[in-house]
């Protein structure tokens, strides 16, 4: 049966991360949540064949241009939006992307940025035409945190808080292999620098739980977490995430020097309750 894990004893410092991932966990995350289903999207005509596609084609690095959306309809109608609280009283949700909002051109270019940096994602050149970004982004089925209400400035540092509909950090949920082990999924998450340590990477993490288990995965599996990242492993432990690989000299990322390890940490989804709840979850687990 399914168990939050137990209390880990170090904190790590904030630095980006990854699983391939670019975020920082938060000790003080959640206070609220609640839902509705106004995302309760159909999908786009190319996508209607066959509600199991996304276990029959691309893996974690390629695909063909979509809109995120893939099979969202699987979905319990509940279940999106995610909404929260966030400590500093910023609430925000977990959506798909919004294409008349603008967000695949920032999620393209917090993907280049992260790219850029050099740290936490394999690749080296960045994605040069918006098709390319969602070969590879959008494919399945990705999601936004974005601010929904405009924060309380005699509260929050003005520098640093989001303003509505503002974008914080971006997801996807799609298959890690094709055919045969296409029930394991992967994730890739990216935090805009400015909330890192925010809680927002949490976020995305429990619902990410929520979301490919919903999408009808068994299981996930990261394929690089990078041995240099400190925040990512601490977060993928204190979120359940159990370490079952180690590639010895996987990377050469910057600010590292020599080549560094990465480790595969494995999610058994079955092991979820049907009422779980990641808002929730990501509460729980902050202290972690």
């Amino acid at each position: 049966s399914f168990q939050p894990p137990t209390t880990m004893a170090f904190i790590a410092p904030r630095i980006i991360t990854s699983c391939f991932a670019s975020f920082s966990p938060s000790a003080n995350l959640l206070l609220s949540t609640y839902h509705n289903n106004r995302y309760r999207f159909p999908l786009q005509s190319q996508q209607q064949a066959s509600k199991t596609s996304m276990f029959m084609s691309s893996t974690a690095y390629g695909g063909e241009a979509g809109d995120g959306r893939l099979n969202l309809d699987l979905l319990p109608p509940h279940r999106l939006p995610i909404r929260a609280t966030l400590n500093d009283g910023t609430k925000v949700e977990v959506a798909p992307f919004d294409f008349d909002a603008g967000d695949v051109e920032i999620g393209m270019q917090l993907m280049n940025d992260v790219i850029e940096e050099g740290r936490a994602w394999p690749f080296e050149p960045t994605f040069p035409t918006e098709e390319s970004y969602r070969s590879y982004y959008l494919s399945h089925a990705a999601f936004v945190v974005r601010c929904v209400v405009d924060n309380d400035a005699s509260e929050l540092d003005k520098s640093s808080s989001p303003t509505h509909g503002e974008v914080m950090g971006t997801f996807y949920v799609k298959p890690n292999f094709p055919g045969r082990c296409s029930h394991v999924c992967n994730g890739g998450f990216i935090t805009d620098p400015k909330f890192r340590g925010s809680g927002v990477g949490r976020l995305m993490g429990s619902s990410f739980l929520a979301l490919a288990r919903d999408l009808q995965y068994k299981s996930a599996y990261f394929n690089l977490v990078f041995k240099s990242n400190p925040v990512s492993i601490q977060l993928w432990e204190s979120l359940g995430f159990t370490r079952v690989a180690t590639i010895p000299n996987a990377a050469r990322l910057e600010g590292v020097d020599g080549l560094d390890d990465a480790y595969g940490y494995y999610f058994d989804l079955t092991t979820l309750p049907e009422e779980f709840d990641p808002v929730d979850y990501a509460m729980k687990t902050s202290n972690c």
